[in-house]
C-alpha cells in the first residue's frame, strides 16, 4: 500500500482517518504527525460561542474533521470571533481571580453567559457579607488591644491583623498569592474565644 499523504510505500492495511471530508489511508508516521498537529489546534469546543455543530455567534454550521475517534472543528483557527472570545474569556477569568466579581459578572452578561454572571454575583454578595463580619471582628480585636498573627499558606510570611484598624490583606505582600483561602472571620473568632 501507499500512504495518501507522503506517498511512502508500507506493508499492512495502514491507518484510516477522515481529512476534509475524505477517507484516507496513511502510514504510521503521517498518522502520528497529523494527530499531534490536530491535538495542538484550537477548536470550536473551546470557544464560548460554540453550540453543538454550529456557532451561536455567527450561526454558521461547523464541518468536523475526524482524526481517529475525535472530531475537530478547525474553523476556529480562521474565525475572527474565536480570538475575541478567547481574550474576553481570559479577561473574565482574570477578574474573577482578582476578586472583582461585579466587573466579571457584567462582562459575562455581555458575552451571553447569564448563569456564570449570576454565580459571580452570588460570590460578591457572600464576600460583602463576610467583609462586614470581619470588619466587626477586627474592631473588637482593636478594642481589646489585641493583635492576631497568622501566616500565608504559600510562603509562611507572618501577617498581622488587629493592632491597627486596617483592611484584611487579600494578597500576600511577599509572594503575591491570594489569601482568600483563609477564613479570616473564623480565625479571628477562634482567637477571641
Amino acid at each position: 500500500m501507499r500512504c495518501e499523504v507522503c506517498g511512502k510505500k508500507f506493508s499492512g492495511s495502514g491507518l484510516s482517518l477522515t481529512l476534509d471530508g475524505k477517507q484516507e489511508t496513511l502510514c504510521a508516521d503521517c498518522y502520528t504527525r497529523i494527530r499531534e498537529e490536530y491535538g495542538k489546534k484550537k477548536n470550536c469546543d473551546d470557544c464560548t460561542h460554540f453550540d453543538k455543530d454550529s456557532c451561536r455567534l455567527t450561526g454558521s454550521k461547523l464541518a468536523p474533521t475526524s482524526i481517529g475517534y475525535r472530531d475537530y472543528f478547525v474553523q476556529a483557527e480562521k474565525c475572527t470571533y474565536y480570538k475575541q472570545a478567547e481574550s474576553e474569556q481570559e479577561a473574565v477569568d482574570n477578574l474573577e481571580k482578582a476578586g472583582r466579581y461585579d466587573e466579571a459578572a457584567q462582562m459575562c452578561e455581555k458575552l451571553g453567559m447569564p448563569e456564570r454572571a449570576e454565580h459571580l454575583r452570588q460570590k460578591q454578595e457572600e464576600i460583602t457579607a463576610s467583609r462586614d463580619d470581619i470588619k466587626s471582628l477586627i474592631r473588637q480585636l482593636v478594642d481589646r488591644g489585641q493583635t492576631l498573627t497568622y501566616h500565608c499558606y504559600n510562603c509562611g510570611t507572618p501577617l498581622k491583623v488587629g493592632a491597627k484598624p486596617e483592611e484584611v490583606l487579600k494578597i500576600c505582600p511577599n509572594c503575591g498569592h491570594s489569601l482568600e483561602a483563609i477564613d479570616m472571620a473564623k480565625l479571628i473568632h477562634q482567637h477571641m474565644t
